[in-house]
């Protein structure tokens, strides 16, 4: 096996942002979402460049970028909530969708793995798992095409975001059992799944405290604060996955929660001055780690499990998304068709391509066994449920957004400062800072 040279990882790492910069570029021009290009971009670009490979590249420090990347697209997650402010009564709604939602998928979605591909019941479980998170960055780009009314779109988009770190973590619990050397007990997952989440709280209480401290040096300098966010976020991200593994991800979506309110009380700095530039490191994060991850995925992967993933998808798009939003929605204010359009939306995305990665070379390092299949498939089936998801709920949720007549135009002044309302009054987002009065004129 040749090494890989500096020339090599410097070629690779160059071809694999320039692809994603394309990407981002024709997207907009061709009126697709930039899912549909990423996702067949990379996939052919590794398949003709075996050298794009990241892990041939990088090995598995690749894995550890990754995770601190996903750190900060959900944290930016976390900050764009702020932009969709729930009311009070969708509270218990969206810790339904969360909780017990995400419960019911993991079941739905292993029964159906378990039935149509040859694995063993754990590597179900750990398909089922990986494939319970959707996303701020799949979920918040259809939303704001599709355009439905104003409290299911704020309603989609927290649950899109705070379902990323809970499947993730659900993941490597049962990742852990899977390559546990000696029998779980009920004792052992409950205490495993409960550090994760003491880490996480922990590494983000880190966080905030990082960014207080360095906000308050910078002033009012808005390249200084954006460089207080990308450190602190990376700092505790890296810390918590360092711990346990992909505790980082529910430290960031924390982080992004409390980071309105903390720049709101230093009042030198301005989220909306300081944001700009953190959102372009995340939008060319998430192109680059996208393309990345597909060139991991080989045509010879996918051929015999095109088929059974059809299956698989077409049973998530059309039975187990909308039973579970059907049932946990039953009784509220939300009207049959609102209702009907959040089970039509659950796109999956970077989070899924993430963890299934990183996984996948764990089972296969670990793994003396080269003719068992459990490894192989992890990465190309959850690639595979990506691609579907996005191609079909870009088609097919605009289509019942119009169908189903809870598609709104665009929004004025009026919507945005009702948002605004709906922010302050509920308490469950941020408070904003009201503009101090102006001193009355002398002259009337």
């Amino acid at each position: 096996m040749t090494s890989t040279t500096t020339e090599d990882i410097l070629i690779g790492i160059s071809l694999t942002v320039g692809i994603a910069m394309v990407c981002l570029l024709l997207a907009p021009r061709l009126r697709v979402p930039v899912l549909l290009l990423l996702l067949p971009a990379g996939f052919v670009a590794g398949a003709v460049f075996p050298r794009l490979n990241p892990t041939t590249m990088l090995g598995d420090s690749f894995f550890s970028l990754v995770n601190i990347a996903v750190g900060l697209i959900l944290f930016h997650g976390g900050l764009e909530l702020f932009a969709s402010p729930i009311q009070g009564r969708d509270r218990g709604l969206i810790r339904r969708l969360v909780s017990l939602g995400a419960l019911l998928t993991w079941f739905g979605t292993t029964v159906v793995v378990l039935l149509l591909l040859d694995v063993s019941a754990a590597m179900a479980l750990l398909l089922g798992a990986i494939l319970i998170v959707s996303g701020p960055t799949v979920v918040g780009p259809l939303l704001a095409y599709i355009r439905p009314a104003r409290r299911v779109r704020h309603i989609l988009m927290w649950e899109g975001t705070l379902i990323d770190p809970i499947g993730a973590l659900i993941a490597v619990m049962v990742f852990q059992l899977v390559t546990a050397a000696d029998e779980p007990t009920p004792m052992k997952i409950a205490g495993n799944f409960g550090t994760s989440i003491a880490v996480g709280i922990g590494g983000a209480v880190i966080g905030l405290l990082l960014m207080w401290v360095t906000l308050r040096l910078a002033g009012a300098d808005s390249k200084l604060g954006t460089i207080s966010l990308l450190g602190s976020v990376v700092l505790a991200t890296g810390l918590s996955d360092a711990f346990v593994d992909d505790s980082g991800l529910l430290a960031a979506v924390l982080m992004g929660l409390a980071a309105p309110l903390l720049i709101s009380r230093l009042r030198t700095q301005d989220l909306e001055r300081i944001t700009p530039f953190f959102d372009v490191v995340v939008t060319l994060s998430i192109a680059t780690l996208f393309v990345a991850i597909s060139a991991l995925v080989t045509p010879a992967s996918l051929t015999a499990l095109i088929l059974p993933c059809l299956v698989i998808l077409l049973a998530i798009v059309l039975v187990i998304r909308p039973a579970v939003v059907l049932l946990l929605t039953w009784g509220s204010t939300l009207s049959l068709k609102e209702r009907l359009f959040m089970g039509s939306i659950a796109p999956r995305g970077i989070v899924a391509a993430a963890t299934a990665a990183g996984f996948s070379a764990s089972l296969r390092d670990a793994s003396n066994d080269s003719s068992t299949p459990d490894a192989e498939v992890l990465l190309p089936v959850t690639f595979l449920i990506i691609a579907g998801t996005v191609t079909v709920y870009s088609i097919g949720s605009g289509l019942m957004a119009r169908l189903l007549g809870v598609a709104e135009p665009e929004p004025t002044d009026v919507d945005i400062a009702t948002d605004l309302d709906i922010a302050r009054d509920t308490q469950f987002v941020l408070p904003v800072e009201s503009p101090t009065p102006s001193p009355p004129d002398d002259t009337t």
